[in-house]
């Protein structure tokens, strides 16, 4: 059955529950965006994946958010959400999701509005519902999605210097964050224009406009202590352990197996066999458990533990369907028939993703080494944060990250070229 048409029934009879919260009334009504917005930051929320789980930073971009917004033609300003991933976009019901790893590559308040400012553009111009709701990719609908980042780059110069920021800001935002290596030579994919098109438009509008707030200071003292770099939830290797801080978990990596990081998931190989392992929230692990063809479950010294096989996807071509269809697709989807294990602790949940063919006596091996981690491996695995250290004197980033203790992961975090003075904040890294 729809999960849509039960949220539908539940809604009519009063309390229904969506991943372990109470749905808003907005999903009880008629307004399927709003609702959208709301169930697909639960998602985040609940599949314990993207957000980033620091209230004061979140305050603070909304506060950047809301002094754009009354610039723009938005009645209210959108829902900032901090994710724990690289991307930034523009999501339905008036949210805006800036990733953590987006705004550690930032060097200015006035940087991070830019980035802001792009994506509230997309809000004001219903461009995230019009991707949803519109027709399939084809050459139209590629030239329509171009169009509308060129508009949010124009307009969000605009919005800057309308909001008393910087304009040139949107320059060196975009120049941080789109990569010259990714998807072709120039940067550019098939929904955005080219990069070079995209800097050199964003510095032709912003010359001669009223230069304005730039706010380094401002904003590394927000960031300050932020962790730096991947999701740590997907672990990292401490000796002979894959080792997940964020569940307190280890698992045993035998010998000869070759570990490495696929995407959002570790992936354990012998010979022809994988376990694919990957963490998520708990209220997700919950649903997806009881989701599970030929379910059984038990209790161990480390949680609740439930095996099964993943059912069919519904497929349906009906609006809300596909609503929740394309939010749902946030979170990790095993495929169907894949055997699983899902561990459900306190702090989330553990899904290893087995193929039934996989070689029993490999499938055990691998089970029997899921242990709770150690002190050490706890301290090993935990991740990197900004230190914000004060320049000694003048001079460029490359030539002051000495001051740093790993003056070489404190040259990636920020433009090698860009000029300070002394006693201005540098952005390294705690170890």
């Amino acid at each position: 059955m729809n999960r849509w048409f039960v949220i539908a029934v539940a809604a009519c009879g009063g309390g229904p529950r969506y991943l372990g919260a109470p749905l808003p009334t907005a999903c009880a009504g008629n307004n399927a965006e709003a609702c959208a917005g709301w169930l697909a930051e639960r998602d985040l929320d609940a599949g314990g994946l993207d957000v980033y789980p620091d209230a004061a930073l979140r305050r603070y971009v909304q506060g950047i958010a809301d002094r754009l917004a009354r610039g723009s033609r938005l009645a209210h300003p959108p829902r900032v959400v901090i994710s724990d991933h690289d991307g930034t976009y523009a999501a339905f019901g008036d949210r805006i999701v800036i990733g953590r790893m987006a705004i550690e590559k930032l060097g200015s308040e006035a940087e991070l509005a830019a980035i802001v400012a792009h994506e509230l553009v997309h809000v004001e111009g219903r461009h995230a519902t019009v991707s949803l709701f519109g027709p399939e990719a084809d050459a139209r609908w590629l030239v329509t999605r171009r169009d509308a980042e060129a508009i949010a780059d124009e307009r969000a110069v605009a919005l800057l210097e309308r909001a008393g920021y910087a304009p040139s800001a949107m320059s060196r935002a975009l120049e941080a964050e789109l990569d010259p290596d990714d998807d072709g030579p120039d940067g550019s994919d098939d929904e955005h224009p080219p990069r070079a098109e995209r800097l050199a438009h964003v510095a032709q509008l912003a010359d001669g406009r009223i230069d304005g707030f730039d706010g380094r200071v401002e904003l590394l003292a927000h960031i300050d202590h932020m962790i730096l770099g991947r999701d740590t939830r997907l672990g990292v290797r401490v000796r002979d352990a894959w080792v997940i801080a964020a569940l307190g978990v280890a698992l045993e990596l035998p010998a000869r197996d070759i570990v490495h990081v696929d995407g959002d998931a570790v992936v354990l190989r012998h010979g022809t066999s994988s376990l694919t392992a990957y963490a998520i929230g708990a209220p997700w692990a919950r649903e997806l458990a009881a989701t599970l063809d030929d379910r059984a479950e038990t209790e161990s010294a480390l949680g609740r533990i439930t095996v099964g096989t993943a059912p069919a996807h519904d497929q349906s071509e009906a609006p809300l369907a596909r609503l929740e269809q394309s939010i749902r697709e946030l979170l990790p989807q095993p495929a169907p028939g894949t055997w699983l294990v899902i561990l459900d602790r306190p702090r989330g949940g553990l899904v290893l993703e087995l193929s039934p063919k996989t070689d029993p006596f490999i499938r055990d091996r691998w089970l029997h080494g899921l242990r709770a981690a150690a002190p050490h491996e706890l301290a090993a695995a935990e991740p990197p944060h900004l230190a914000i250290v004060r320049a000694p004197r003048a001079g460029t980033v490359a030539e002051l990250v000495t001051a740093c203790n790993d003056p070489e992961a404190a040259r990636a975090l920020d433009r090698p070229d860009r000029v300070l003075g002394a006693g201005d904040p540098i952005k390294c890294t705690d170890r």
